[in-house]
C-alpha cells in the first residue's frame, strides 16, 4: 500500500514523526517547529519534509475552503500542542495569560481544515483537569452553543488592594471598555523586576540589607542610568497624577538610596508597593483586552482588586469540538504510560487517537494494548544505557561522533538491541562537573537525590526544602527512569559513574535509537529530548491507528521487544 502522509505539527526533534515512520506505513510529509534548534534537528533525521516555523501563519484552505499546496492530501495530522494549566502560580506572577493555550486551537483549526482520515494528539496528563482552561472571549460564544457548553463563571485576583484602586478600577473600565492599548502605561520588564526585588529587601528589618541591594555594582549601575536619564519618561503616559506624583518621589528616593543616605523607609517601601501592585494590575488587564476575554466586571474585594470572567475546561472543548468534526476517539482510555510500551521510563501522557468517522474499520478505535502490565516487566535503565558504561562521553558538544569499537549489545535485553541500530554513537555528551557537583555525586547511592545529601553540601541553594525529589538524583540501574524532563538542569546521575548522564543517555531513557542525532548547544539538545515524544511509545500510538482504519502492519512493537511472543505465534 502506498504510506499515508502525515502532517506533525509542534513537532520537536520529532519523536512523534520516528515512532510512525518506524511502521513503514507512514511518510511524514510537513512538519511544523517553532524553535531553531529542534528544527534542525528534526531536519537531520527526517528527510523531504517541508518545514515550516510558526503555525498561526499557516494556511491550509482557500477562499472556498479547498485545502491547496502541501496539505492537499495530509491522510494523518499527529502533534502535542503547548497547554498550561491556570493556577495559583499564574496569579503569582505577571501572567494572567497562557498564549500557549491558544495553541490548543491553532491544532484543532489544522483538523478542521484538513479534514485528516485520523488524528493523534498528545499533551499532559493534566490536560483532562480544571486548571487546564480557556478564558472565554468574544469570538467563543456561538460555537459554545453549538457544542452545548455552559462556560463557568469565575472571580479572580489580579492584585492587592491599593490607595489607587477605586481610580485604577475606574480607568481600567473605561480601558476595557474603549479596547484601549495599555502599552504605554507599563514600564518594562527589566525596571519592573528590579523593582520588584527592590522591595523585598525594603521589607527586610536591616536597612544595611537595602542599601547593599542597591550599592551592588550592577543594580548601582542599572539604577543610576534609569533614574538619571529621564526617570519620568519610564511611562509614555500616566493614568493618574496621583500615581505620577509617587513615581516622581520614587526617583527621588532611590537616588538617595545610591548617595547611601537611607531615611525612615516605611513612607516609600509603601509607595513602592502601591506602584509596584498597579503595574501588575495594568499588565493583567492588557492581557484581557490583547486576548480579547470577556470582562464582566472589576471589583475590590476586601484586600484585593477582582475581575470577572468566564471559562471553560480545554480538553472538553476538544472533545466537543473532534465529535462535532465527525471523529470518532478514545475517550475512555487515553492516559498511557510509555513504560508499558517498552519505553524504559515511566512518563504517563494523555493521548488521543481520533479516526474520521467514514474511515473507521474497527467497532471502536483502536488503543494499543500494553506490552507489560506488571512493572516488574517493564524495561530498567540498564536496558537501555548499560552498554554505554566503558564508553567514556566527551564535553564538547562539537565532537560527538564516536565509533562503538569493540563494543556489543547487552544480552538478553531486545530494547538494547532496538537502541543499538547503528555502528556510531552521536550526543554522547555531558556537562562538565564541577567541584561541588562532583562531591555531590560521590555521596549519592542509586536512587537517593538532592535531599539525601549532607547538609554541608547543600550550600549553593537558598531554599534546599523546596528543591524537588528528581534534582541531584542517581539512577537506579534496576529500575524505570523518572519522567525524563531536561536532565541537565536536573542533574540527572549515572547510575554506576560519578557524572551527569550524556545526552545520549538521557535520548536513550526517551527510546531514541543511536542513529537519532541531536543538534544545538547541550543545554538545548537535553530540553529537545525532555520535550519529544518516546518514539516507541508514538509507534504504538500508530499501530493503533492502523488497526483502526483496517490496515495491515507488518511488524509490531511487540514482535521487536517480546520476540518471544513471535516464536510462541508461530509454534502454535
Amino acid at each position: 500500500m502506498e504510506k499515508l502522509k502525515v502532517m506533525d505539527l509542534f513537532a520537536g526533534a520529532g519523536g512523534l514523526s520516528s515512532g510512525f515512520e518506524q511502521t513503514g506505513k507512514f511518510k511524514v510529509k510537513v512538519a511544523v517547529e517553532i524553535n531553531e534548534n529542534a528544527r534542525k534537528t528534526y531536519e537531520m533525521n527526517h528527510e523531504d519534509v517541508i518545514l515550516h516555523k510558526d503555525i498561526t501563519r499557516l494556511k491550509y484552505v482557500n477562499d472556498d475552503g479547498e485545502t491547496i499546496d502541501e496539505f492537499r492530501d495530509i491522510d494523518v495530522v499527529i502533534g502535542g500542542p503547548p497547554c498550561q494549566g491556570f493556577s495559583n502560580a499564574n496569579r503569582q506572577q505577571n501572567t494572567l495569560i497562557s498564549s500557549n493555550n491558544q495553541l490548543v486551537k491553532e491544532y484543532l483549526r489544522a483538523i478542521e481544515e484538513i479534514k485528516p482520515k485520523a488524528f493523534v494528539m498528545e499533551n499532559v496528563r493534566t490536560m483532562e483537569s480544571e486548571k487546564h482552561k480557556f478564558f472565554l472571549n468574544e469570538s467563543d460564544e456561538a460555537e459554545l452553543v453549538k457544542l452545548g457548553i455552559e462556560p463557568t463563571e469565575e472571580h479572580i485576583k489580579i492584585g492587592k488592594s491599593t490607595s489607587y484602586s477605586d481610580k485604577l478600577r475606574e480607568f481600567l473600565l473605561n480601558a476595557y471598555t474603549e479596547a484601549l492599548d495599555l502599552t504605554p502605561f507599563m514600564i518594562n520588564k527589566d525596571l519592573m523586576s528590579k523593582l520588584t526585588t527592590l522591595l523585598k529587601h525594603a521589607k527586610k528589618q536591616s536597612s544595611k540589607d537595602l542599601l547593599n541591594f542597591i550599592q551592588k555594582e550592577t543594580n548601582q549601575k542599572f539604577f543610576m542610568k534609569t533614574v538619571n536619564q529621564h526617570w519620568l519618561d519610564q511611562h509614555h503616559e500616566y493614568w493618574d497624577s496621583l500615581y505620577q506624583l509617587d513615581w516622581a518621589d520614587l526617583g527621588e528616593t532611590l537616588k538617595n538610596l545610591m548617595d547611601g543616605n537611607n531615611e525612615d523607609n516605611n513612607s516609600y517601601t509603601e509607595k513602592l508597593e502601591n506602584i509596584i501592585e498597579a503595574q501588575k494590575v495594568i499588565h493583567k488587564l492588557s492581557e484581557v483586552i490583547d486576548n480579547k476575554v470577556k470582562l464582566f466586571d472589576i471589583q475590590l474585594k476586601q484586600h484585593d482588586l477582582e475581575i470577572t470572567i468566564k471559562s471553560f475546561n480545554v480538553f472538553n472543548y476538544i472533545k466537543r469540538k473532534l465529535a462535532d468534526l465527525d471523529y470518532v476517539f478514545n475517550e475512555d482510555k487515553y492516559i498511557f504510560n510509555a513504560a508499558q510500551y517498552g519505553v524504559a521510563q515511566e512518563r504517563r501522557r494523555l493521548i488521543l487517537i481520533g479516526i474520521r468517522r467514514d474511515s473507521l474499520k474497527a467497532n471502536s478505535v483502536v488503543t494499543p494494548k500494553p506490552l507489560f502490565e506488571d512493572p516488574s516487566e517493564y524495561n530498567k535503565i540498564y536496558d537501555a544505557i548499560g552498554d554505554l558504561e566503558k564508553i567514556s562521553p566527551g564535553v564538547d558538544v562539537k565532537e560527538d561522533e564516536m565509533d562503538k569499537t569493540s563494543h556489543s549489545p547487552l544480552l538478553g535485553s531486545p530494547l538494547n538491541a532496538y537502541l543499538n541500530n547503528s555502528d556510531k554513537i552521536y550526543n554522547h555528551v555531558r556537562t562538565e562537573t564541577r567541584e561541588v557537583a562532583l562531591k555531590r555525586f560521590q555521596s549519592l547511592k542509586e536512587g537517593q537525590n538532592f535531599h539525601d545529601l549532607d547538609e554541608s553540601l547543600k550550600t549553593t541553594y537558598t531554599d534546599h526544602s523546596r528543591t524537588q525529589n528528581t534534582i541531584y538524583r542517581r539512577l537506579a540501574y534496576n529500575e524505570p527512569s523518572d519522567t525524563v524532563l531536561n536532565a541537565r538542569k536536573s542533574m540527572w546521575v549515572h547510575p554506576a559513574i560519578d557524572r551527569a548522564i550524556s545526552i545520549r543517555e538521557a535520548a536513550r531513557l526517551q527510546s531514541f535509537q543511536d542513529s537519532y542525532r541531536f543538534y544545538g548547544a547541550k543545554d538545548s539538545q537535553y530540553q529537545q529530548i525532555g520535550n519529544a515524544v518516546p518514539p516507541l511509545l508514538a509507534r504504538s500510538m500508530a499501530e493503533g491507528v492502523l488497526e483502526s482504519m483496517g490496515l495491515e502492519i507488518d511488524v509490531k512493537t511487540i514482535d521487536i521487544l517480546l520476540p518471544k511472543h513471535k516464536v510462541e505465534i508461530i509454534t502454535k
